[in-house]
C-alpha cells in the first residue's frame, strides 16, 4: 500500500490512499477532512446497500452521511488495520453492524440529516436500482458490485483530471468511449478525423488511453489494500463481480 499520494503522468496526482485517510481520522486535526474525502469517494456502495434495505432515497442519503459520521464519533476507524484485510471488507463489516443496530442507526440518522459531509448525486445509483440491479444476490455481493463500479468511476475521474491538467480535455471527450466495453469503438479513421490526426496517431492515442486507465484502476485498487499481491487478487475478484461470474468464497 502506498503511504503517500500517487503521481500520475503529466504532473497530476491521484488521491491519498484510503488506508492513509483512515489513519488520518485518528488525528483530531485531520479527522473531519479525511472523513469527508472517504465519504466523497465511497458513498455509492453504502448508499446502494442502504436503499436495498427498503429505505426511501431521502432516508438512504441521510443514513449514508450518518454512517460516515458514526465511524468518526464511535472511533470505529481507529480500530481498522490495513494489515488485517482490504478496506472494502472493513467498510462492509462496519455497514452491516450499523444497519443491524436499530437504535444506533436511528440516532445516527437524526444527526446525519444535519451533517452533510459531501453533496452526493444519487441519480446514477437510482438508475441501477430501477433497472433491476437489486437482484437476488447476497448483500455482500451487491455491495462488492457497487464497490467495483465506484473504483472504476474513481479511476475514470482521475484519468479525466489528468487529461484536463495536460490541456487535453477535447482529446478525452473524443476518446473516452473507447473505454466502454459495452459500446462499439469507432474506427481509427473516424477517430483520426475528430482528432485532426492520422490513423496511426489515433491508434497510439487509444492505446495510451487504455494503458493509462489500467494504471489508474490499479492505483485506485492499490489505495484499498495493503500489499502488491492483494492488488492483483482484488482486481481479479472485482472483474468477476462486474462480469457477474462466480466468485471465490472469502475473496474479500
Amino acid at each position: 500500500m502506498r503511504q503517500e499520494k500517487g503521481h500520475a503522468q503529466g504532473g497530476s496526482r491521484f488521491p491519498e490512499t484510503s488506508w492513509a485517510l483512515v489513519l488520518a481520522t485518528r488525528v483530531d486535526a485531520d479527522a473531519g477532512g479525511a472523513l469527508e474525502t472517504l465519504c466523497r469517494r465511497y458513498w455509492a456502495p453504502v448508499y446502494a446497500s442502504v436503499r436495498r434495505q427498503g429505505f426511501v432515497p431521502e432516508d438512504a442519503e441521510d443514513l449514508t452521511q450518518a454512517f460516515f459520521l458514526h465511524l468518526l464519533e464511535h472511533r470505529t476507524l481507529a480500530r481498522a488495520d490495513p494489515d488485517r484485510g482490504r478496506f472494502r471488507s472493513f467498510l462492509l463489516g462496519a455497514l452491516r453492524w450499523f444497519l443491524a443496530n436499530t437504535r444506533e442507526r436511528e440516532n445516527a440518522r437524526k444527526r446525519g440529516g444535519t451533517h452533510k459531509f459531501v453533496a452526493i448525486d444519487i441519480a446514477d445509483i437510482e438508475s441501477t436500482l430501477r433497472d433491476g440491479d437489486a437482484d437476488a444476490a447476497s448483500f455482500e455481493l451487491q455491495f462488492d458490485r457497487e464497490w467495483a463500479r465506484t473504483l472504476v468511476a474513481n479511476a475514470l475521474a482521475a484519468l479525466r483530471g489528468e487529461y484536463a491538467g495536460n490541456g487535453q480535455s477535447d482529446t478525452w471527450d473524443i476518446l473516452q468511449g473507447c473505454l466502454d466495453p459495452g459500446s462499439e469503438t469507432p474506427s481509427y479513421a473516424a477517430l483520426a478525423t475528430r482528432l485532426g490526426s492520422g490513423e496511426g496517431a489515433a491508434k497510439v492515442a487509444v492505446h495510451r488511453l487504455r494503458r493509462r486507465f489500467r494504471e489508474a484502476l490499479r492505483e485506485e485498487v492499490g489505495n484499498t489494500v495493503a500489499t502488491a499481491q492483494e492488488v492483483e487478487e482484488e482486481l481479479r475478484y472485482l472483474r468477476d463481480v462486474l462480469a457477474a461470474q462466480p466468485v471465490t468464497a472469502g475473496a474479500g
